[in-house]
């Protein structure tokens, strides 16, 4: 007996050894910053805590103090914005007396390098700009508008812009951070800044701040192209049946009268091949040639509804979207259909392949061979939902999960074929927004937040899990978005992640966004980040990061983190953050809450997490 308690006292010991090995470091915050409302990892590694007495930075691998700004009280943590690539990050804060302020700070001393203070500026956006060696801020006061150009040789202010009055609705002043500005800056040939925002456009030479010219149309501002050919700006306008040119210099009007539309203007799209705008209008599309302003075509090519027109080569798809049957059409070179088809249900998607157009709507999905307009998949294949996709690098196919069924698509013959059906995930159902990966060698991850499944390379189910949220509260659960009526603008029934269709396009325009993509975090001394900005005779560096510290930060390789609520007959409920191998399914670390809704952070880099609790104890550990 003594024996068998002296074991179980030795395996003890070690169990709690190898636990407190785990632990890297712990800081209870409560008498520096009080409550502790957030934290966030900085790009440049630093653990940053706000909290009702100030904001801190902490370094990431001892815990201690970097920099601390008591001034920075109860820092609003929707109001943090990361500039990619930079040691710099926005945040607002309520001052004890005054109104709300907003600084940009050096996020690896705590330097402030612009502070809005009384002047009631708020940021909305930005865009950084390397070849002009600036990031362009978009801030609002009261009721105007304006962008802040902001040196990337300097870290300072250059100038403040008005660009007009301030035209939020309801929604984006609820959730804030929202850009106003509709239409990226262009610059033309004198290197002047042409931004469209709303129903203007402005004119604002970028060295000054100083505004050149502007124009308002009578309604929104749907499509606005420079072109350097003709060096002209072209403006397509809501419900106007006509198409405007601008002189850059002065504004002017120089429209050629026989421009005037048939119908409203829809888009206009640079075609990158030749260099033409394509105008695309409710009653057909034509190309315009910016030489000489003339369109090429003597009639233009007509579907009704129309609704994009996508280059292809020297041949355009034109395609048309309708609720309960759409089209689609293969246009040539001048103007002359090539082959048109009926698409069943509302194309929510369609994208170019190899071997022609894959659409995916309501009804069904196929892809249309160039060559003959025809279906390349012998058998229909509908999904009821966004289908989840992966690129499987070692079979080059895209692998596609949707309501038990799965496929592999050759996106170089446009076949496809069912390799597993009627697999049954542990709840998971047609409006669980599913999203897939491919992992090396095992097969293919499908997961939510709190869903992980594995499905083999040949159809065969691994294993599947689903662990219950800690808390419905979405501080921990990133809710999957939807697609509807707010999204695609009719009122349908589709379900699941929005991201599966940037994962398709992107799979389908040949961008693989595997995990090996961005393996190389055994090279410590190799460039695994930077940021480089033009000096007038080359591009010289504003960040290089010469270690592992970006890399592979965005997902892990190997490891799926979801916080659960874990229930024992035999002992209290708990709440833990799970380190789920994602091959196997099995949780490989698991971390213990003193709380069911914790901040935490997952630094895949230097393989920790960092967890507040209870607003104020803050814990790393190494996994």
């Amino acid at each position: 007996m003594l024996r068998n308690n002296y074991l179980m006292l030795v395996l003890a010991l070690c169990i709690t050894t190898t636990y407190a090995q785990d632990k890297l470091w712990e800081v209870n915050l409560n008498e520096k910053l009080y409550k502790v409302g957030w934290i966030e990892q900085t790009n440049d590694g630093l653990i940053l805590a706000a909290g009702d007495k100030g904001l801190m930075a902490l370094d990431n691998n001892t815990g201690a103090e970097v920099w601390f700004n008591e001034t920075l009280k109860s820092v609003d943590r929707n109001s943090f914005l990361s500039i990619p690539g930079l040691p710099m990050f926005y945040a607002e804060y309520v001052p004890i007396i005054g109104k709300t302020r907003g600084v940009l700070i050096n996020s690896s001393n705590g330097d402030i390098l612009f502070d809005t203070k009384e002047n009631g500026y708020k940021v909305k956006g930005f865009t950084v700009y390397p070849e002009q060696a600036m990031i362009l801020f978009e801030l609002v006061q009261d009721k105007m508008r304006y962008l802040m150009r902001f040196s990337l040789r300097t870290w300072t202010e250059e100038w403040m812009a008005p660009v007009g009055k301030n035209k939020e609705n309801l929604l984006q002043k609820a959730f804030g951070g929202v850009s106003f500005v509709d239409h990226e800056p262009q610059f033309d040939q004198n290197g002047n800044m042409i931004i469209g925002i709303d129903d203007e456009i402005y004119v604002i030479n970028p060295e000054s701040g100083g505004e050149l010219w502007h124009f308002e149309a009578n309604k929104k501002i749907k499509a606005l192209v420079y072109s350097p050919i003709s060096n002209s700006i072209y403006i397509g306008i809501k419900k106007s049946n006509k198409l405007t040119i601008l002189d850059p210099k002065t504004g002017e009007d120089i429209t050629p009268g026989k421009l005037k539309l048939r119908g409203y203007m829809i888009d206009l799209v640079e075609d990158d091949d030749t260099d033409n705008l394509i105008l695309v209008e409710t009653e057909g599309f034509n190309i315009l040639d910016p030489k000489t302003n003339n369109l090429l075509w003597k009639k233009s090519y007509k579907m009704d509804p129309l609704t994009e027109v996508i280059p292809n080569g020297s041949d355009f798809i034109a395609i048309g979207k309708g609720e309960k049957v759409g089209q689609m059409a293969r246009v040539d070179a001048n103007g002359k259909k090539v082959w048109d088809t009926k698409i069943s249900g509302y194309a929510y998607f369609n994208s170019l392949t190899k071997k022609g157009v894959m659409y995916i709507s309501t009804a069904r999905s196929n892809i249309i061979d160039y060559d003959t307009g025809k279906d390349v998949w012998k058998r229909n294949v509908k999904f009821r939902s966004i289908p989840a996709a992966a690129y499987d690098e070692k079979e080059d196919k895209v692998v596609i999960f949707e309501n038990g069924n799965a496929y592999k698509f050759d996106l170089e013959t446009g076949d496809i074929d069912l390799f597993a059906e009627n697999v049954e995930l542990e709840k998971v159902s047609r409006k669980t927004p599913l999203q897939a990966e491919y992992v090396m060698n095992k097969g293919y991850f499908l997961f939510t937040d709190q869903h992980v499944s594995m499905l083999s390379n040949q159809g065969e189910l691994v294993y599947t899990d689903y662990y219950q949220p800690a808390s419905s509260s979405n501080a921990l659960i990133a809710l999957g978005d939807f697609a509807g009526s707010a999204v695609l603008g009719v009122d349908l029934d589709i379900a699941g992640s929005i991201e599966n269709i940037n994962m398709l396009t992107d799979l389908s325009n040949g961008v693989y966004r595997s995990n090996l993509d961005q393996n190389g975090a055994n090279q410590e001394t190799s460039l695994v980040a930077g940021l480089y900005v033009d000096n007038g005779y080359a591009m010289q560096p504003v960040l290089e990061v010469t270690k592992t510290r970006y890399f592979n930060s965005q997902q892990t390789l190997d490891h799926h983190f979801l916080v659960t609520k874990v229930k024992s007959d035999t002992a209290p409920t708990k709440h833990s953050i799970y380190m789920v191998n994602k091959a196997t399914g099995k949780i490989e670390k698991e971390i213990d809450l003193l709380d069911k809704t914790p901040n935490y952070l997952v630094d895949i880099v230097d393989n920790r997490v960092f967890v507040n609790q209870n607003n104020e104890l803050l814990t790393s550990y190494q996994f």
